[in-house]
């Protein structure tokens, strides 16, 4: 019963909307991150194959936002974590950290609307593996903020990011098999996944003695 309530509760939060809600219009947000589909987040064809999953990029800090005539140039420091996996091996998790440069088009002067955005710079590394954007093709994406009364608003964001990786220092890079579809959804804090499992534990402890 205890597997069975696990799997369930976790497809409904995988099925959950691409947005969240927050309390402040800026950008990025100060809540959740972008998560990429849980079986493949990219593939980088060397010998051997390496394959990143469950990748969730979060952790916005140290923002300056500049404006750029109409458009916002966003700067920040970042946080990712996912799994890694070698020539078709288990995968394992890794923590890569770094700068990240977007643009936000026609953003100046507009709190809220629809809003083409451009991810121009990532620079992450950890665990041996350096994680860039392509500085060839363009990591597009789309980002909406509504005004939903109550001083919050709801921020949905995408983005098709093309990344490189590099596992000597930087010296070469492979490109991706293609773009990473990533959306903004929420992400528990940590005390807040603990305790969901501690609920889960107790409620299937008490099912299972009824």
């Amino acid at each position: 019963m205890f597997c069975k309530v696990t799997c369930l509760l976790f497809l409904a939060c995988s099925l959950s909307t691409a947005a969240v809600v927050t309390n402040s219009p800026l950008l990025p947000p100060n809540v959740g991150g972008y998560v990429s589909p849980s079986d493949v987040h990219a593939c980088y064809p060397v010998c051997p194959n390496i394959d990143l999953n469950n990748i969730a990029h979060k952790f916005f800090l140290n923002i300056v936002r500049n404006p750029s005539g109409p458009n916002e140039i966003e700067m920040f420091d970042s946080t990712a974590t996912g799994n890694v996996s070698v020539g078709g091996g288990p995968f394992n998790p890794i923590t890569l950290t770094g700068p990240v440069q977007t643009v936000v088009f026609n953003k100046v002067g507009n709190t809220t609307g629809v809003f083409n955005t451009e991810m121009l710079a990532l620079n992450l590394s950890g665990g041996g593996v350096m994680l860039r954007e392509s500085p060839t093709l363009a990591s597009t994406g789309v980002t909406s903020i509504t005004d939903v009364g109550g001083g919050n608003f709801q921020i949905d964001s995408f983005f098709d990011i093309f990344t490189e990786l590099s596992v000597d220092g930087g010296r070469t890079w492979i490109p991706s098999n293609g773009p990473t579809h990533v959306s903004l959804q929420p992400i528990p804090e940590p005390g807040t996944a603990a305790l969901l499992t501690a609920g889960l534990v107790l409620f299937a402890f008490g099912r299972r003695k009824r």
